[in-house]
């Protein structure tokens, strides 16, 4: 999409229709604040008196953070009119978005690590690492074929547009699972309250094309059940197989 309004790029167009306008800047809130709300208190105000965290943590928790508040801040730019600002900012997003990748991957292959460092009982809990590193792997390759797809497309707004969404999807799980285990939401299970609010933001996309276009955008068709399946399916199918062993064994 060469709409201006989510992902930062160069030559992005400059008009975007107001409800897309609003869309875009109010989606970019939402995932923040999910972000911000999932992450107070072990990321961005964490207890000094707690275990510090490791340097690659600090480094992927700013990272990830900065591309929540990239995609909500060029969101609020372009629907203020500040397009020259928001252009400005196209080099930082595909640094950004290079250094999500990065440090996602290192984080990954380092859960065991980091489990075992913090005095977790990992083969205990190996069964919910694989389900861990499945699910984020998954999503991670999510991420960037939305990336991809969205920079060819950048020149196409509508196209360019929910590709940038859906890849702001694919990494917003981490923060919905802790939000699940806020008090508000206590008793009820963290995996499919996050499960749901992935749900809620596939349709949340869908129904905007269907009131803005009375049709479903293509991109979103295709798009839509790939986030999920790609992100989610690994999760539950993968852990236990020969492929699992395999993945445990270099993580172990």
């Amino acid at each position: 999409m060469h709409d201006p309004s989510i992902l930062p790029l160069p030559q992005a167009a400059t008009f975007v229709p107001p409800r897309r306008r609003v869309f875009a800047a109010s989606i970019g809130l939402l995932l923040l604040a999910a972000v911000i709300a999932g992450f107070w208190n072990s990321f961005f105000f964490r207890d000094g008196s707690g275990i510090p965290l490791k340097p690659h943590l600090v480094l992927h928790g700013t990272v990830v953070a900065a591309w929540f508040v990239l995609f909500a801040a060029q969101a609020l730019l372009v629907s203020t009119g500040n397009v020259a600002t928001h252009r400005r900012l196209g080099v930082l997003a595909a640094v950004v978005a290079a250094g999500v990748v990065a440090t996602s991957l290192f984080t990954i292959l380092h859960i065991v690590h980091n489990w075992r460092a913090d005095g977790i009982d990992v083969d205990a809990q190996r069964g919910l690492i694989g389900l861990i590193a499945w699910g984020d792997l998954g999503a991670l390759v999510a991420y960037v074929v939305f990336l991809v797809r969205g920079l060819r497309k950048r020149r196409q707004a509508d196209a360019h547009r929910r590709l940038m969404l859906l890849a702001s999807f694919s990494i917003i799980s981490p923060a919905l699972i802790r939000i699940a285990g806020l008090p508000a939401f206590a008793g009820i299970d963290a995996i499919l309250l996050t499960i749901g609010g992935l749900l809620l933001l596939a349709a949340i996309l869908v129904l905007h094309d269907l009131l803005t276009l009375r049709r479903v955008h293509r991109e979103t068709l295709w798009g839509v059940p790939f986030f999920l399946v790609v992100h989610l399916a690994p999760a539950f199918a993968l852990p236990g197989t020969a492929l699992d062993a395999w993945l445990l064994a270099l993580m172990w």
